[in-house]
C-alpha cells in the first residue's frame, strides 16, 4: 500500500494552532514561487498567516478540495490531480475573471460535464466555490494589510467595493468593515496582554 502524500489543500487545517497546517501552506507556497506564480504564493502565504491568527476558512470542510493519493478519484467526480490543477489555477487567477468554460478547458472537459464533476468532488457550484475562495482571500488581506476594502475587493476579483460588501455579508454574516474592525481590535488586544511581563507588578489605583 503506498503511502499518500501529505495535503497541501486548506481541507487539512484542523482549527487554531495547527502547525503542521500552516507549515503545509507555506511548503506550498514555496513551490509555487519556485515555478514563478506569485499569485498563488502570495495567496498560501496569506492562508498560513490566517491560520497563525486563529482565523478558519470560509470554505466549509464538505466544500474543500480532498488531495489525497495520486489515485484517488471521487465517482463521477475529479481524480485529485485534477482538484489540484483547479485549486492551483483559481489561487492563481484570483484578480481577474475566472470562466467556468475555463476551467472545463484546463481539464479538457465540456462544461457540462466538468459542472456535474466539480459539484460532485466539491459537494458545490463552481461559482460558489469561487466566491468563497475569494471571501477566504479578501478576509487574509483584511487582516494582514492596512489596503482599503475598495482595493482588496479588486485584488480579489469583485468589482467593487458594493459588490464585495454584499457578497461578504451573504457569506460571512457580517460587513467587512465591522468584520476587520472586530477582528484586529481582538488581535491588538491580545498583542498588548502578550507584551506585558509577568513580572510588572498589577496597577493600584489610588483614590
Amino acid at each position: 500500500m503506498s503511502a499518500q502524500r501529505p495535503s497541501f489543500a486548506i481541507s487539512g487545517d484542523s482549527g487554531i494552532g495547527d502547525f503542521s497546517a500552516v507549515a503545509s501552506r507555506l511548503v506550498e507556497a514555496a513551490c509555487f514561487a519556485r515555478d514563478g506564480n506569485y499569485e498563488a504564493t502570495k495567496a498560501y502565504i496569506a492562508r498560513a498567516i490566517a491560520l497563525l491568527r486563529g482565523e478558519p476558512s470560509t470554505i466549509p470542510v464538505s466544500l474543500q478540495p480532498l488531495s489525497g493519493g495520486v489515485r484517488e478519484i471521487v465517482r463521477g467526480g475529479l481524480a485529485a490531480w485534477q482538484k489540484r490543477r483547479l485549486t492551483s489555477y483559481i489561487d492563481a487567477h484570483l484578480t481577474g475573471r475566472i470562466r467556468i468554460e475555463d476551467l472545463a478547458e484546463l481539464l479538457s472537459l465540456s462544461e457540462s460535464h466538468f459542472s456535474r464533476a466539480f459539484r460532485c468532488a466539491f459537494g458545490t457550484s463552481a461559482h460558489e466555490y469561487l466566491t468563497r475562495r475569494r471571501i477566504e482571500v479578501a478576509q487574509s488581506l483584511m487582516l494582514t494589510t492596512g489596503e482599503p476594502l475598495c482595493a482588496i475587493a479588486l485584488r480579489c476579483g469583485l468589482s467593487d467595493q458594493s459588490h464585495f460588501t454584499r457578497v461578504f455579508l451573504r457569506i460571512v454574516g457580517e460587513t467587512p468593515y465591522a468584520w476587520r474592525r472586530t477582528r484586529c481590535g481582538e488581535i491588538e488586544d491580545r498583542a498588548t496582554e502578550e507584551s506585558r511581563s509577568p513580572m510588572d507588578p498589577p496597577r493600584v489605583s489610588v483614590a
